[in-house]
């Protein structure tokens, strides 16, 4: 039996396979939306612009950032030229490439209208974002698990998890939110390594 076999490393490969599904579902929509009658939306990861360009690649409009809080992977324009986008806030707990821990609304002259932090120590927004017909946005975000937590929960090795979970964030006022739904990976794992421990 190779050691990718054993069943302890069943639950590290299950929360993977299901954070790279996801992953993939949300950039297919993030890669149909971004042009817009005519019209294409472009910012650059890490990047304090955004550009709205016609298909000739003029820009008709930019939005420009302060250099402390960069775009991250995601933006979206919304209805009355709002723009959504993924900011990476400095001082996240959470550290590695994809890391965010901020959703801002921008209106067409530059105004930030919301500005959302949604990072502490126990979880953190990663990657894509994205807006809901009803106004609430959705992130991924990766919830801390302890080791201890990791073991309990039948894994074979004893270390911090990462697994992702799907907030939606009902916005209010300039910079408050309130969860109104999640879906996490940690609440859908299975394990056959230990039967006496809770999946």
């Amino acid at each position: 039996m190779k050691k990718t076999d054993l069943p302890g490393n069943r639950m590290n490969r299950m929360v993977f396979i299901t954070s790279i599904l996801f992953l993939f579902v949300i950039a297919l929509n993030s890669a149909t939306s971004q042009t817009y009658d005519g019209y294409t939306l472009y910012a650059q990861q890490g990047g304090t612009k955004a550009y709205l360009t016609d298909m000739s690649g003029n820009t008709y409009h930019s939005w420009t950032f302060s250099s402390s809080a960069t775009t991250c992977y995601s933006s979206y324009l919304l209805p009355g030229g709002v723009l959504l986008r993924s900011v990476n806030k400095s001082g996240n707990s959470f550290s590695g490439g994809p890391i965010s821990g901020q959703v801002q609304k921008v209106d067409w002259s530059g105004n930030i209208l919301w500005n959302y932090v949604y990072s502490t120590t126990n979880y953190c927004s990663h990657h894509d974002i994205h807006p809901m017909p009803n106004g609430n946005v959705l992130l991924i975000a990766y919830e801390r698990k302890t080791a201890a937590e990791v073991t309990q929960a039948g894994g074979a090795s004893s270390i911090e998890m990462w697994p992702d979970k799907i907030v939606e964030i009902q916005p209010s006022g300039t910079s408050g939110g309130t969860v109104v739904w999640e879906w996490r990976v940690w609440d859908h794992l299975i394990q056959n390594y230990n039967p006496a421990k809770r999946p």
